[in-house]
């Protein structure tokens, strides 16, 4: 993962969620209806399920990017040692013909090196399909997420 990727990722799992105490929704009651309310008023009990399901909601998104980030870094990783496994094949292919033909087969030798572009060309573009396709299904999650909480709320 890139330096400022993971920087962007830090910095969005830094986000604080702020629950409200029942002093701060007596107050807030009061300001927007004009009604006061005592602490053991059952209507209060909402923002302690409200304060409940916010904590609730964080933690599944912390889930979510937790596990989002360890598949992508898995694909990477995957999609790593593939490249590192082409790159040797073609390595040693470019050996083999170098020793074993010599000055003769630079032809071929050049094709080589030009099929292994081609195929580098076919994983980077995969791998930024599947980097795609990641992160717009995480969004997509978030959405569903804070749809639901908007919701219920």
């Amino acid at each position: 993962m890139s330096a400022a990727a993971a920087q962007k990722v830090d910095a969005v799992s830094a986000e604080q969620w702020k629950q409200m105490t029942l002093d701060e929704a007596i107050e807030a009651a009061h300001r927007e209806t004009g009604i006061s309310f005592q602490k053991d008023d059952p209507v209060l009990a909402v923002v302690a399920i409200l304060n409940a399901f916010g904590e609730r909601l964080r933690a599944l998104m912390e889930d979510e990017r937790n596990r989002v980030s360890l598949q992508f870094k898995n694909d990477v990783s995957g999609v790593n040692e593939a490249i590192d496994h082409k790159v040797d094949d073609v390595a040693s292919t470019i050996q083999k013909l170098a020793g074993s033909l010599g000055n003769d087969s630079i032809q071929t030798v050049i094709s080589a090196v030009a099929q292994h572009a081609v195929e580098s060309d076919k994983i980077r573009r995969s791998i930024r399909w599947n980097f795609m396709a990641c992160a717009a299904l995480a969004t997509f999650n978030w959405l569903a997420v804070a749809t639901f909480y908007l919701i219920l709320k």
